[in-house]
């Protein structure tokens, strides 16, 4: 393709070119990962128990420095990194982001945990979990609106 490779990974025609049937396209590529809901004010979860919704919370919501009690359990990690040599790829979507489920017998808003995640400067939530068991991944509907590669030396 003549170009870097940072910058091929970008171009689906690289995986085709690849023919490694394992790695389709840049989301299949190996290394670690860092996904999650960004927190700004368009972003927003919502709670739904037998196809009713129960709750709608923005990110904001979960943030409770300032409380005497707090309204959500939350559970959050923080990474302090800096880019060590390698390639990185940043993708943004927007959409229908994530949807996960469980089967319970009963609900209880107590014992949802959101996972958050402070990567730098960015705030992320995660998957959550019902009781310390995690959700099954059921779909999601996204248009990628940014993607970006570069290479640290």
């Amino acid at each position: 393709m003549k170009v870097p490779l940072a910058e091929a990974l970008l171009d689906p025609f690289f995986y085709y070119n690849l023919k490694i049937n394992s790695i389709p396209s840049v989301e299949h590529l190996p290394g670690s990962k860092i996904t999650g809901l960004l927190n700004s004010p368009k972003n927003q979860i919502e709670i739904l128990i037998d196809g009713k919704k129960i709750k709608k919370l923005y990110i904001k919501d979960l943030q409770q420095e300032l409380l005497l009690f707090p309204l959500y359990n939350i559970h959050k990690t923080e990474i302090i990194k800096d880019c060590s040599p390698g390639i990185y790829v940043e993708q943004k979507a927007i959409g229908f982001i994530s949807s996960y489920e469980i089967k319970l017998d009963s609900f209880d808003i107590e014992h949802l945990q959101f996972n958050l995640l402070q990567f730098n400067d960015k705030l992320l939530l995660q998957q959550p979990s019902y009781q310390n068991k995690n959700f099954r991944f059921r779909k999601k509907e996204t248009l990628l609106i940014y993607q970006n590669s570069f290479e640290v030396l």
